[in-house]
């Protein structure tokens, strides 16, 4: 046997002991502390896959709300004449027109108009009195 042979025994022999000194010092966990550690992961794994279904399940009914949503209702074909109402062909005389079926505006108590909310008031106007013809203002140069 030549000296390279003899080192790698020995070198082999002194691995071996330090496995076996290793080993012997090793203890093995209770089982009590795996089963629970086992437990707590398939709990956290169980709510991870809850939470994952809760936001598929939300996002697919919120992307189904908004595909169901109605659509707004569609603009006549012509825009109705408010000034004369219409008579179907064929239906009377003109003088057996029906009369309008809306009712009129009711009157307003005052005369000021109301405004939108953040607009200014509005300023005083002059105006004549309807008797005495119209006045135009002239301009006096400064």
């Amino acid at each position: 046997m030549s000296d390279f042979d003899r080192d790698e025994e020995s070198l082999a022999r002194a691995l071996k002991r330090a496995a076996d000194a290793g080993g012997r010092g090793i203890v093995p966990e209770p089982a009590e502390r795996v089963a629970a550690r086992g437990l707590r992961r398939r709990r956290r794994t169980t709510a991870a896959l809850a939470a994952c279904a809760v936001c598929l399940l939300a996002g697919s009914g919120a992307a189904l709300g908004l595909r169901l949503q109605q659509s707004p209702p569609a603009l006549p074909a012509s825009t109705p004449d408010t000034r004369t109402p219409s008579v179907p062909q064929g239906s009377g005389t003109p003088s057996e027109r029906p009369s309008p079926s809306y009712p009129a505006p009711p009157p307003t108590a005052s005369a000021t108009p109301s405004l939108p909310f953040g607009s200014p008031p509005p300023s005083p106007s002059f105006s004549p009195p309807e008797d005495s013809g119209s006045v135009t203002p002239t301009a006096r140069p400064h």
